[in-house]
């Protein structure tokens, strides 16, 4: 807007220099030089066609009557006041003034629909915006769809996989706990069997995870520490961790951490993050877990306004990290950066959180590891 006013300033400075200089130097000719006069008066031209050009009817027309009213004067005085004699030079005026109405005219009805064109191409991009928008949307939503069927499709594989490995589950758990009564008392043999039916029981925890991933089941919350249920995921996966020179180092407090929930359901997703950080880490590497009570309660509302998020668990890695573009997908079902990946975990992890109303975040870079954020409500006790 500014540059646009400087540059009808400059316009007009310089219509008015033209018509000024051509009118003093008709004064300052003498009348003799006819022919000097005769160029002169056709140069009033110029500055009545740019200012037509540059302002419409308003500045053809106004330039041709004050060139009018300076012109005049000379004509009178100088040449004489014979209306015969000065018959030229009066329809000249008088064409200065047609001329600079015409062709103001004209320049600004070109300008008028310059600008008409420049609204009906600034609306046609507009739509074209809107019309882009739209098909993304639709691309979206029939990315949904397909992702709806794919769902349907594992909901029939996932009801087959119940009738198929829950009953096996069930009868190895059975033998199991006859051999533990049977075969022998010895403290380190009871610790096996244990350790047979408690993965056997998470094994049947995973099935039933599968299970109820496209439906929801009713769950019985129970009081537990996750110090404890931290330690167990880190000893079951040590063996795995060991194998891909991978240490696991966990911080807890000495205070007890309780939550209501399932135990098994938060094993389940420290288990998937954990694998998620050893996948990560191809040569080997450090994975640290972290449960503290949230530092406060600013930092709390800073994380989700109005949520009561007393504690955290963080989880991070010093792995390949995850690439800027990816991170909002990575809980999407089955969506995956890894040729031999599912595309399950991360999305059971997702829908394990939500279901529980714990909340997760992820905060990861490209070459510079991954930092999982789970937050939990604290269990009031009277």
């Amino acid at each position: 807007m500014a540059k646009e006013l400087i540059s009808r300033k400059i316009w007009q400075v310089i219509i008015a220099f033209c018509i000024i200089l051509i009118s003093v130097l008709h004064y300052t000719t003498p009348t003799m030089k006819w022919q000097y006069h005769l160029i002169l008066m056709q140069s009033y031209f110029i500055p009545i066609l740019l200012a037509a050009f540059q302002f419409g009817v308003r500045g053809g027309l106004g330039s041709a009557i004050m060139i009018s009213f300076l012109y005049l004067p000379h004509v009178m005085l100088q040449w004489g006041g014979l209306i015969e004699s000065n018959l030229m030079r009066f329809l000249q005026i008088l064409l200065f003034n047609i001329i600079g109405y015409l062709t103001g005219l004209k320049a600004q009805q070109e300008k008028n629909e310059k600008i008409r064109y420049q609204e009906v191409a600034e609306q046609l991009k507009i739509s074209l915006e809107k019309q882009k928008e739209q098909s993304e949307k639709i691309e979206e939503m029939e990315d949904q769809l397909r992702q709806a069927d794919r769902l349907a499709v594992i909901g029939e594989l996932t009801a087959s996989l119940a009738h198929e490995v829950r009953n096996p589950l069930g009868s190895i758990r059975g033998t199991v706990d006859i051999l533990k009564n049977e075969i022998s008392s010895s403290t380190q043999v009871n610790e096996f069997f244990s350790i047979l039916v408690e993965e056997t029981s998470r094994l049947n925890q995973v099935v039933e995870n599968y299970l109820g991933f496209a439906g929801k089941r009713r769950k019985i919350p129970v009081r537990f520490d996750i110090r404890e249920t931290i330690r167990n995921s880190k000893l079951l996966l040590s063996n795995k961790a060991k194998k891909n020179d991978v240490t696991i180092e966990i911080l807890l407090p000495k205070y007890p951490l309780f939550i209501e929930g399932n135990p098994g359901e938060l094993q389940q997703v420290l288990i998937n993050l954990m694998l998620n950080s050893i996948q990560a880490l191809p040569r080997g590497g450090q994975i640290k877990i972290r449960a503290e009570k949230c530092a406060s309660k600013e930092e709390e509302d800073n994380i989700t306004a109005g949520n009561s998020k007393n504690f955290c668990i963080e989880l991070s890695d010093n792995g390949t990290g995850i690439a800027e573009r990816d991170l909002e997908k990575i809980f999407q079902p089955f969506y995956t950066t890894r040729e031999e990946g599912t595309g399950l975990g991360l999305a059971i992890v997702k829908r394990i959180a939500d279901q529980n109303r714990w909340e997760i975040k992820v905060n990861s870079q490209k070459n510079s590891g991954t930092k999982f954020l789970l937050f939990l409500p604290e269990v009031v006790t009277n």
